[in-house]
Parts: structure tokens; sequence; C-alpha cells
């Protein structure tokens, strides 16, 4: 069976949202000044932490944040290579990462601006549509063999 489009489109977004991650890291590097003020700063200007706390934090973070773009990106190769438990697994982040994005919107009034976490909710509502094709299911499922060669599963 031929690698379907929708396959092919789920894991090129997958990789755009790596890109995208790492670009945002890229830039907190760039503004580490202001990232650390803005996430570490006290109602009176100050610093609630001392500035190597904060700015150990802020590496074991980014640190963190690249780690999963590096998870992320080995599964984008595995939803390419057919592997079904990836495909989930990448549908799951998506739909979890468009609800965190919705729940800070509800609760502390975070805009979804491109400069917030439109671009990231772009690509994972692209990346859901994508991956629940059913084209994508059905290579997903080409090795399994309790689904019929439609995808659906044996009686």
């Amino acid at each position: 069976m031929r690698r379907p489009l929708a396959t092919g489109l789920g894991a090129v977004l997958m990789s755009l949202r790596v890109i995208w991650g790492f670009i945002s890291i890229l830039i907190y590097v760039l503004n580490w000044n202001a990232i650390r003020e803005d996430v570490f700063a006290s109602a009176d200007g100050g610093l609630l932490v001392p500035a190597d706390v904060a700015d150990l934090l802020l590496v074991i973070g980014l640190s963190a944040l690249g780690v999963w773009y590096v998870f992320y990106g080995v599964l984008a190769g595995l939803v390419f290579a057919g592997a079904n438990w990836a495909r989930i697994v990448a549908m799951s982040f998506a739909s979890l990462s468009i609800i965190v994005v919705f729940l800070d919107w509800w609760n502390a009034g975070i805009p979804v601006t491109f400069q917030t976490s439109l671009a990231s909710v772009a690509l994972d509502i692209l990346v859901l549509l994508a991956l629940s094709a059913q084209s994508a299911r059905s290579f997903a499922r080409r090795n399994d063999p309790r689904f019929a060669s439609t995808g659906e599963p044996l009686e």
C-alpha cells in the first residue's frame, strides 16, 4: 500500500511544529533577560528568586522543552513510517495542546495571537485533520491482522 497524502502531510505538519518549537526556544534565548523578568518578577518589580536560580530554572525548562520537541520529531518520523500507535499518540498530543491553550484563554485570559499560540494551535488542528483521515488510518493499520483491507475491525 502506498503512503497516503494525509499521512505524509501529517508528518510534515508535525515537523513544522517541531521547527516552530525550536524557533520559539531560540526567541526565548535571545530575549533571556526579558523572559526571566516576566516569569520571575514580583509585584514590586524585583525577582522572586535570585538571578542565578532563575537562570538555572529557565535552562532546565528550555532544555525540557527541547527534549520534548526532539521526541515529537521522532514521533513524526514514526507517523511517516506508518506506526499506528504513533499516529494515535500524535493526535492525542495535538488534542491536549489545543485544550491547554483553550484553558489558558478561558481561565487566565491569555490571548491567542500569533506571538503566543496561534501558530501552534493551527498546526495542531491540521495535524488532527490529516492523521484522522480514513486513508491515514488504513495505512497505519495495513499490517494489523485484526483489520481487513477496509481498515475496519474483522467480526
